[in-house]
Parts: structure tokens; C-alpha cells; sequence
């Protein structure tokens, strides 16, 4: 697995955690009540009443899934459905280049303060498309595998209970590619079927610290044709994860969250790819706003003596600054 495999909730970049972020920035505003459980808003079709039971609301957002509602395309007008963010990404420390061959499209995350505008559009219902573009203040630090720009496409719902399909490629795309080499190698991405759920009932009431506290999670089966393994300095075929996501609503929009990863064949992990990943921080997906975050997504390990030289430790990680807009 390359490190793009780390989606659904988890990747690299700050826009490919904003389709994850909005699902539980919005389920915060509308955290489970101890008795009468409260998923979404009251107005919305998976929720609209009280006496739902859990089954029911599991099932209405399983049935609405993947919706294709094309009457709202009558009321689409210029970029409606176009939003974005600017950010910038600073890693704490400083990291010696990775010794891999040359060509490797897909390897750790080195050190190197980028600059980055993400954008993503609306397509109809929740499908979208979304990419990213990459400035790195010091060129000679990027790698092979670190992209000039990276792109999403998918279904995601930010509403409990709903299942989601996202296609990612987060490796070494460019824009102008060296002689033989190819803008993008598709078959290096990653795609991901995923499920949303809120944590509710006993277990939330004795984790919150304020009334609006609220514990969303996702689960994640995600394949990549084709990854780079070191130990044969070779391309191979079928990687697969099972990925276990959740994200700590304190307060307001201060969270912290965690992801766990299975890998069904260990031999596949790579010295980058993470046992788990965590970060925390302020995160607000409304336009005109400001979010800031720690995130590692460094190889870190259940048993730290297990990590490769250079990765799992808290200084492997970085700060995200980012300004989010919308048309």
C-alpha cells in the first residue's frame, strides 16, 4: 500500500479529509440525545421521526445511498457546486531523502513545506470530483512520488449510515512527466467502499465532555491494483486494507481522531504504510473559515520498536493551515 491508501478518513492532503470531516462535523451538530436519538437534522429524510428505531435509520441510510437526484440540476446556476480550500502543509521536522529506486512513483512522506488548492465540484447529489494542486517551496525535495497535483472522484455522504465509493490517486502525478514517464498511472489509485456510523447510547454519554460531543466513525475496504514494494524493488498487483476510522467531537469543532488499518496480507505493509494513523485539531468545513490540524500519517507502529528508521514518532507529523471558499 502506498501512502494514498490512506484515505476515507485518511490521506496525506487536507482535501481528502474534508468528505470524511464534513460527516462528522455535521453529525456533532446533532449528537445523539441519551434517550431519543437524533441523527441528523429534522428536516431530513433519514431522520424525520423520533420514533425511529435504530434499525430504521440504518436502513434509510443504507436505501439512500448512492442517490442520483437529477431534478435538482433545474436549480443549478453558474459554479454553484464548486468549493475549495487554500492551505499550506508544515511538517515539524526535517527528514533525509528516502533510498529508493529511481522511477518509484509511490513511497514515504518526506519533509517539504507545500502550498496547496484544492477544489472540488458538486457533479449531482454527492458525486463529486476533487483535485488537488502542490507548491513546494523547496523543489529539490520532491520526490518521484510526491505529486504535482492529485485527484478524487466518487460518491460520499456525510449523513450516518450511508455507504460510500471514492476512487483516490494521491501518487506521483506531474504535469509535465519526464521523457517515458506518464502524467498519472491510474492503476496506482486507490478505491475505497466505505459506511458511516455515529457511536450513540451509553457508550457516547460516558466519553462526551459537553452536551454537543459526539463520536462519528467509518469503515473502509480499500484495494490498489498496483503498489511498490521494497523488499523486491518491485510493482505488485492487489493490495488490500480494512480500515477502521473515528473522529472525537470535544467541543465546538475541536476534535481528535484515530485510524486503525488491517492488512490482509502483512507481507504488503510497507516500511511508510501505518499500523494507525491520529491527528487532532480545529476543523470547521463551512466556507470562510479557518482549520487548523495536526495530522500523522507516518509508518507508526503498535509496537514502536517496529517502525522503520525516521517514521512513527510525533515529529513525523505535520500542521495544516487552511482557508476554505465556495461559489
Amino acid at each position: 500500500m502506498k501512502k494514498y491508501v490512506i484515505i476515507g478518513l485518511s490521506t496525506i492532503t487536507f482535501s481528502s479529509l474534508c468528505f470524511g470531516d464534513e460527516y462528522l462535523s455535521n453529525t456533532r451538530e446533532h449528537a445523539p440525545a441519551p434517550i431519543s436519538p437524533n441523527l441528523t437534522n429534522s428536516d431530513n429524510s433519514i431522520n424525520n421521526k423520533d420514533e425511529d428505531s435504530e434499525l430504521d435509520l440504518i436502513w434509510r441510510g443504507v436505501e439512500s445511498s448512492f442517490e442520483l437526484p437529477f431534478g435538482e440540476l433545474k436549480d443549478r446556476e453558474g459554479l454553484s457546486g464548486l468549493s475549495g480550500n487554500f492551505s499550506l502543509n508544515l511538517p515539524l521536522i526535517q527528514t533525509q531523502d528516502a533510498n529508493l529506486p529511481s522511477g518509484a512513483t509511490n513511497g514515504p512522506s518526506n519533509v517539504n513545506y507545500t502550498a496547496n488548492l484544492s477544489l472540488k465540484y458538486v457533479l449531482i447529489g454527492n458525486w463529486f470530483a476533487s483535485g488537488t494542486l502542490y507548491y513546494y517551496f523547496d523543489k529539490d525535495q520532491q520526490q518521484t512520488w510526491n505529486p504535482d497535483f492529485t485527484y478524487v472522484f466518487g460518491y460520499s455522504d456525510w449523513r450516518p449510515y450511508t455507504f460510500s465509493l471514492l476512487y483516490s490517486n494521491y501518487g506521483g502525478n506531474r504535469f509535465s512527466p519526464e521523457p517515458g514517464g506518464s502524467r498519472t498511472n491510474f492503476d496506482e489509485g486507490t478505491v475505497s467502499l466505505g459506511w458511516k456510523f455515529p457511536i450513540t447510547g451509553k457508550l457516547l454519554e460516558w466519553t462526551r465532555v459537553s452536551d454537543d460531543g459526539s463520536i462519528g466513525c467509518q469503515v473502509d475496504y480499500n484495494w490498489t491494483p498496483s503498489y511498490f514494494d521494497l523488499a523486491s524493488s518491485s510493482y505488485k498487483t492487489h493490495h488490500r486494507t480494512a480500515s477502521l476510522g473515528c473522529k472525537y467531537a470535544i467541543f465546538g469543532n475541536w476534535y481528535v481522531n484515530a485510524t486503525a488499518f488491517y492488512y490482509f496480507d502483512k507481507s504488503q505493509q510497507q516500511p511508510w504504510n501505518p499500523d494507525y494513523t491520529y491527528g487532532f485539531g480545529y476543523f470547521d468545513w463551512r466556507p470562510g473559515t479557518i482549520t487548523l490540524q495536526y495530522n500523522n500519517y507516518s509508518g507508526n507502529r503498535w509496537n514502536p520498536s517496529n517502525a522503520a528508521e525516521g517514521t512513527g514518532r510525533f515529529l513525523d507529523g505535520s500542521i495544516t493551515i487552511a482557508y476554505s471558499f465556495a461559489f
